[in-house]
């Protein structure tokens, strides 16, 4: 199912800080980190959450958390999806981080039996990278995959979700433009300072 955030109020301010020029290094990777934590809501609805006791501020009281055992792996598509990665993986207490090289040959090894994946990436574009990770996820027995992107091309998003109906795949925003980054537009090399050392492709 695609969760399209494209024209929430809210996610359009946090993705326009993504956008302009002037942002980079550590400011784009905060406000990377601020559009996880908001799109972290729709991960939410797939998690599982059980009574615990808690100490309130007036003596023991009953609050929640997420069942012990699920929960979720939160899988980042190096190098542009680990801030965005990182908001998500904030908003669930005692879940996993991983990082994952799309240029690997395999995917990770994971104990996803029963547990949300969240698969999150800057940019869809082609969805080859994570197409080469379904697959082999849904052979784990997972619970539930959710995409997370701050961006994603609506062809590819569209026909994804068409393949894969079952998966979540949530945007901060649709584009009707095919980009890939080179050199100083490259999201990777924005996000880590790296764009005016010649090394991006």
């Amino acid at each position: 199912m695609l969760i399209d955030h494209t024209a929430d109020p809210m996610i359009r301010l946090l993705v326009d800080v993504t956008r302009r020029a002037e942002t980079h290094g550590a400011a784009l990777a905060h406000a990377h980190r601020e559009v996880g934590r908001a799109l972290a809501s729709c991960v939410a609805r797939h998690v599982t959450l059980e009574e615990a006791t808690i100490e309130h501020v007036t003596g023991t009281s009953v609050g929640v958390r997420i069942r012990e055992g699920e929960e979720p792996i939160v899988l980042a598509m190096l190098r542009a999806g680990l801030f965005l990665a990182e908001g998500v993986w904030e908003r669930f207490a005692r879940s996993s981080l991983v990082l994952h090289d799309s240029r690997a040959d395999t995917p990770p090894v994971l104990p996803a039996s029963n547990r949300v994946v969240v698969v999150v990436d800057a940019v869809i574009n082609t969805g080859k990278s994570l197409r080469a990770l379904l697959d082999p996820l849904e052979k784990l027995g997972v619970k539930q995959i959710v995409i997370v992107a701050l961006v994603g091309y609506r062809p590819t998003v569209e026909l994804l979700v068409s393949e894969k109906p079952h998966i979540d795949v949530v945007v901060a925003r649709l584009s009707d433009r095919s980009f890939v980054g080179r050199g100083p537009t490259d999201t990777g090399g924005r996000l880590f300072g790296t764009t005016t050392w010649g090394l991006e492709p």
